[in-house]
């Protein structure tokens, strides 16, 4: 039987219909049972066939929570495709995105494989990367003669500086300063070095791959080829679309052949558009971004823009800016875009990454992690490469991790890209290169230069991590921990020591979860996808499974939250006879369970008055519960007049009359043998 056949829910079938197989089997009831949650699943099981509608949304989400955390995957699947049903059809409810991680854990235990992966995916798109504690990549450097062995001309001349290297088609695009043999150079007067200028990997006439400048044309340039002269602008930091044929760059800001300064006199760096053409990239005009949908402070003549960097689904434009909203120096933005241009606002990558100093050359990989520049003050030396995880929306999801060496050293690193599926990538660093010139008093080289390096990751052997009690927040120690693959069985287990630690060793080649079990606690467990880079610390809170004497029935059950009285009345109100039904369903599961109706006024008028009526309130809960079937000798009540108020509104102080209401209510404490927990 396929897939689409087994759904117990298709369209076209109306929600109550279905109901009725949603607790196909029920298992023989106890006394009393090991869980509260199992109790809350007995109730609402029968609740949610006869009065779907009056089943609360929260209600329905611990109800699918609560079939789950007991391992009944089969009605926990099926109480969650209602859940998620019923998200489509009402607006503004939303299902959290852990759901979708125990729904398609249910799905999975009961075959339905393929909806399991769904969800799964689902539930690691939404929820981002996950916090790494260290890395587990091995970078090594390697020759760059290595990768393009079948290149004439040299990266990395001496004297000059070769930096901003690019992933384009089979070699790469990169900036320099290197002299090309032009007839007219333009050269910086203060520096007496050439302009920079971007270069790619060429084929000759005899098929060797030579060095040559891209051809830019547009905005007020014709085209030019290798041989001719440069544009008297700077060029740098190129990222391309997927189909490699549009391309983004930094370059000092130029129209029409002339720099364009801002009000201090400034020229700044701007971020432009380019299209392959057969003559060549035209330079676009600037309606990619000065159109109606773009943010206006991007690319704006006042500041610098620069180091962009397209999201690998080309949906997200990453850049540097000290743009307002800065943080420091300059800082990472991300801004949308398509293939007519930018839309939206620019929005800073916020506080994990951009500090007060300077955040730049940011580069995203197809494995979703953004990797940049800092020279953050924890840094090996100036300009550090650090990476962080990226979530489903393109946003930081966890802290920054230096590289370390041999990636970063002293001296500046930066423009660091990396094929994630082949391992291995290309950086640039000013760090020194020895002059093998044999000139007397030769120093080391100091200009920029292209690095290429592999980075083998090492799966990791533990995952280590501190089981607290929520409530508490104390360390619990003996708690046990499993280890738990694609099917359902536990593979590894362990115990947490004295201080509720644990360290257990994991395969993060696979799909697994960790999950703590401990007598008296509700199970609870965390999804690890596949990451071989990553070493994971996963601390887990587990809440007790048992209520105490005194325990308000009513919030155990999720009901909201007390019985309401009107002014200076002990009649229960009609809306909420619902309410107090769902308490009797639960008595009437549990015969051995015994609860005391405590009733509370509003502190207006006398106490005098109050207490008689608080009596009769709790009086006239007891009697419609008893009503319906359950034992009178298993209640009790007890009035406290205007005694024990929930909020501030005393005698003598003004307050509305739905504050007034908020007191006026009834309890549902559960009562147990000789003051014991009760487990039910």
């Amino acid at each position: 039987m396929d897939y689409m056949t087994k759904r117990l829910f298709i369209a076209g079938i109306f929600f109550i219909s279905i109901l009725g197989n949603v607790f196909a089997q029920v298992k023989q009831e106890k006394k009393k049972e090991k869980y509260s949650y199992t109790l809350y699943t007995k109730v609402y099981q029968k609740r949610l066939m006869e009065k779907p509608d009056k089943v609360k949304d929260t209600v329905l989400m611990k109800l699918a929570n609560s079939y789950y955390v007991i391992a009944d995957y089969e009605n926990a699947a099926k109480v969650y495709e209602i859940l998620y049903k019923r998200a489509e059809e009402k607006p503004g409810f939303t299902v959290p995105q852990e759901y979708n991680f125990r729904y398609g854990q249910s799905l999975r235990a009961i075959g339905q494989e393929e909806l399991a992966k769904e969800k799964l995916a689902a539930y690691i798109s939404e929820s981002g990367a996950n916090l790494p504690v260290q890395s587990t990549r091995v970078y090594k450097l390697k020759n760059l003669k290595e990768y393009f062995s079948n290149l004439k001309d040299s990266i990395n001349l001496d004297e000059f500086s070769d930096f901003a290297p690019a992933f384009y088609k089979e070699g790469l695009i990169f900036s320099s300063d290197r002299d090309t043999g032009n007839l007219h150079r333009y050269r910086h007067s203060g520096t007496n070095k050439d302009f920079l200028d971007l270069y790619q990997f060429k084929k000759d006439d005899d098929s060797k791959e030579i060095i040559a400048k891209i051809n830019f044309f547009g905005n007020g340039f014709t085209a030019r080829d290798s041989e001719s002269t440069s544009i008297k602008v700077d060029e740098s930091t190129a990222t391309f679309s997927k189909d490699g044929k549009t391309m983004y760059f930094t370059a000092t800001n130029f129209k029409d052949g002339d720099h364009i300064k801002d009000q201090e006199n400034i020229v700044r760096l701007k971020i432009y558009k380019a299209v392959q053409e057969a003559e060549g990239w035209r330079i676009a005009d600037d309606s990619w971004y000065r159109n109606e949908s773009g943010d206006k402070a991007f690319n704006t003549d006042s500041f610098s823009f620069s180091n962009p960097a397209l999201s690998p689904d080309n949906t997200k434009l990453y850049f540097s800016s000290d743009m307002p909203g800065s943080k420091g120096l300059s800082d990472i933005f991300v801004v949308n875009i398509n293939d007519n241009g930018v839309y939206g606002e620019v929005t800073n990558l916020g506080d994990r990454i951009n500090t007060q100093f300077r955040e730049s050359f940011p580069f995203v990989s197809a494995e979703g992690k953004l990797y940049f520049s800092s020279d953050r003050l924890e840094g090996k030396g100036r300009l550090d490469v650090y990476s962080v995880n990226l979530n489903a929306d393109g946003m930081v999801a966890s802290v920054p991790e230096n590289l370390g060496e041999p990636i970063n050293s002293t001296a500046d690193d930066f423009t660091f890209i990396y094929d994630s599926e082949k391992e291995y990538g290309f950086f640039a660093s000013n760090r020194k290169r020895p002059n093998n010139s044999g000139r007397r008093n030769a120093t080391d080289y100091i200009d920029d230069n292209i690095y290429a390096f592999t980075a083998e990751c090492i799966n990791p052997k533990t995952l280590t991590g501190i089981v607290y009690d929520r409530t508490t927040l104390l360390p619990l120690s003996g708690t046990t921990i499993g280890i738990i693959d694609d099917n359902n069985e536990v593979i590894a287990s362990t115990f947490t020591n004295e201080e509720g630690a644990y360290s257990i060793t994991i395969d993060r080649t696979k799909n697994n979860f960790v999950r703590a079990t401990r007598e008296g606690y509700t199970p609870v467990e965390e999804y690890l996808e596949i990451n071989p880079c990553e070493l994971r610390m996963v601390d887990l809170y587990l809440e007790t499974d048992c209520v105490e004497y005194g325990t308000d029935l009513a919030s155990l059950l999720g009901l909201d939250p007390t019985i309401f009285f009107d002014f200076d009345k002990s009649v229960v109100k009609d809306e909420y006879k619902d309410e107090l039904d769902i308490v009797v369903a639960a008595m009437k599961l549990y015969p051995s369970l015994k609860i005391q109706v405590n009733s509370h006024t509003d502190s207006r008028g006398p106490n005098a008055y109050n207490q008689p009526l608080s009596e009769r309130r709790a009086k006239a809960t007891v009697e419609y519960i008893a009503s319906n079937g359950i034992d009178i000798g298993r209640l009790k009540y007890v009035g406290y007049g205007e005694t024990k108020l929930v909020n501030e509104c005393a005698d003598g102080v003004r307050c509305s009359s739905a504050k007034h209401q908020q007191n006026r209510r009834s309890e549902f404490l559960i009562l147990c043998e000789d003051g014991e927990n009760c487990c039910y």
